[in-house]
């Protein structure tokens, strides 16, 4: 069970890598595909600015429930996201193994070979490793906030803190 948790982390991780990968002549121009919004945090106390185009959102409905995921990356080949797996909209939703919140980046940019990305994870067991708020949702825009400490798949020992997160995003819907 352990190696399929971490086989799904690491396919979020590389689909959500894809949405920061870009070349150096790269304006963030207008990609169809790109999301519309901002998304801000710190990691480790380092600003995490999002690169244009790279910031989306999606809810996707399967049968009565929500599934609720953003996401962002930067010229660092940074990316930062969450998925609350049971979204009933404005709200507060702890980040855990059911709802994920997970930072990842690749250590050489140069090399994006999705097996070197590095990725931490709130889904260590605990009950709650921090927060996510949706603090406005109406029609397809969402707001809000969150936080969270994140564990490194491969050496659990080592940890990040995400602060100060912020996100004014456009969803899909689907």
């Amino acid at each position: 069970m352990k190696i399929f948790n971490k086989t799904i982390l690491v396919l979020m991780a590389v689909v959500a890598m894809s949405f920061t990968s870009c070349s150096k002549d790269d304006d963030g121009g207008s990609d169809p595909d790109g999301g519309t919004g901002t998304f801000s945090a710190k990691v480790n106390g380092d600003s995490f600015i999002s690169l244009d185009g790279t910031v989306t959102g999606q809810i996707t409905q399967a049968g009565p429930t929500k599934v609720f995921a953003i996401s962002a990356g930067t010229m660092q080949s940074e990316n930062l996201q969450m998925v609350v797996t049971t979204f009933d909209g404005v709200g507060t939703y702890d980040l855990n193994f059911t709802n994920v919140g997970t930072y990842s980046y690749l250590p050489d940019p140069s090399n994006p070979d999705p097996s070197t990305v590095v990725i931490f994870s709130t889904g260590n067991g605990q009950a709650s490793n921090g927060q996510l708020k949706v603090s406005s949702f109406e029609g397809n825009i969402a707001k809000g906030t969150f936080s969270f400490s994140a564990y490194n798949l491969e050496n659990p020992s080592q940890s990040t803190s995400v602060t100060d997160g912020e996100f004014n995003i456009e969803m899909t819907m689907n």
